[in-house]
């Protein structure tokens, strides 16, 4: 086996093991790949390993390509390297409400019916001062050029 072929495997296994599940980057450039996208389940798969490569190559500096993925799973056929590849899937059910990204239409749609509560991580600031008395600076003055 050559060297390019021993990268390629030792990448494609960093690869399978990389938690793109909890990786909060990817998933939030993953809802904005699939939001408002109505995709057949191959079409999803596809367009989600597509998007896992991608990633992967650019936070490892990697070079891996799909079929460098597809191939290696496929001669392996070990059930995790199975599983990870297939639950490159996306969940039947809808993310959680709280990582939904929203579109600027859905946005503004939501402001315009009076339905701020409904924004995900749109937090109400009271317009008004804190009752608590300021605190003293605790840092000395900056000193100014010339008195250094």
């Amino acid at each position: 086996m050559d060297a390019h072929a021993t990268d390629v495997k030792d990448a494609v296994q960093r690869f399978l093991i990389h938690s793109f599940d909890t990786d909060e980057t990817y998933q939030q450039g993953l809802a904005g790949i699939l939001n408002g996208n109505t995709l057949d389940e191959a079409s999803r798969q596809d367009v989600l390993l597509r998007s896992r490569v991608f990633y992967f190559n650019r936070i490892t500096g990697s070079s891996l390509t799909v079929d460098d993925v597809r191939e290696h799973v496929q001669k392996t056929q070990t059930p995790n390297a199975a599983t990870r590849l297939e639950s490159a899937a996306p969940r039947a059910s809808p993310p959680a409400e709280e990582h939904r990204v929203l579109s600027f239409a859905e946005l503004k749609e939501l402001i315009e019916q009076g339905k701020t509560d409904q924004i995900p991580n749109n937090h109400i600031i009271p317009n008004e001062l804190s009752k608590d008395a300021p605190s003293m600076s605790t840092v000395p003055p900056r000193k100014k050029p010339w008195e250094a």
